[in-house]
């Protein structure tokens, strides 16, 4: 018996919950790395694109009429955190799928059976759709979060000015905590990946506020 056979055994005879299930499957199929890897990177790029957005409502709207102004960033975050859910759990779930069947099909080859009603072949499924919906989500969360205060606005709980800070701050804090999952995850040093990840959003507003004074479009 080889050792595909006893990983299947493994995962067809321990009982549990959908959870448990779920986990063993990412376990069978290495898909463990691969969700924390898109989860760090993803939830990155939409802390980042949200702070873009932000910083660039604080430096073109006008103080005098700031209502269409700003209603376009609230539009634009809304609009943007949609997209990259359904981009990254759209890709993802292809790419991953692809992957997983050329995988299943190559070791039936080797094999010399039909591996695509096996254990493993289920577990790959799985792993792809979990995949799929931390691609889809991390981001979309992430952004969602940063762009939180903004809501309050319309809302006559906060002035666009303080509701664009508030959502820098968070950007930098969450962008500050996934440096230390980072770290965590490599078990080096923290603080050293937390240092990182919030030097990457500092860059980004300095460039943004650079773009804004060469350009002229600072309000």
């Amino acid at each position: 018996m080889n050792e595909s056979d006893d990983d299947n055994i493994q995962y067809t005879t321990h009982e549990g919950g959908r959870v448990e299930r779920i986990m063993r499957a990412l376990e069978l199929t290495q898909g463990v790395e691969i969700a924390r890897r898109y989860l760090a990177m993803n939830a990155f790029d939409g802390a980042l694109t949200m702070l873009g957005l932000i910083l660039g409502g604080l430096f073109t709207i006008n103080p005098s009429n700031p209502t269409p102004g700003f209603n376009a960033i609230l539009l634009a975050a809304a609009g943007t955190s949609i997209a990259m859910a359904i981009s990254g759990f759209s890709g993802s779930y292809l790419a991953e799928s692809a992957e997983r069947d050329r995988e299943v099909d190559e070791m039936g080859k080797a094999m010399l059976s039909d591996m695509s009603g096996s254990m493993y072949a289920k577990a790959s499924r799985t792993t792809s759709v979990v995949v799929a919906i931390i691609d889809g989500a991390s981001p979309a969360i992430a952004g969602f979060l940063v762009v939180i205060p903004l809501f309050f606005v319309p809302l006559g709980l906060l002035d666009y000015h303080i509701a664009f800070y508030i959502g820098i701050i968070i950007c930098m804090a969450l962008l500050f905590v996934l440096g230390l999952f980072l770290g965590a995850v490599s078990k080096k040093n923290m603080w050293s990946y937390g240092a990182k990840t919030l030097f990457a959003g500092i860059l980004t507003a300095v460039l943004m506020l650079l773009v804004s004074w060469l350009t002229g479009a600072s309000g």
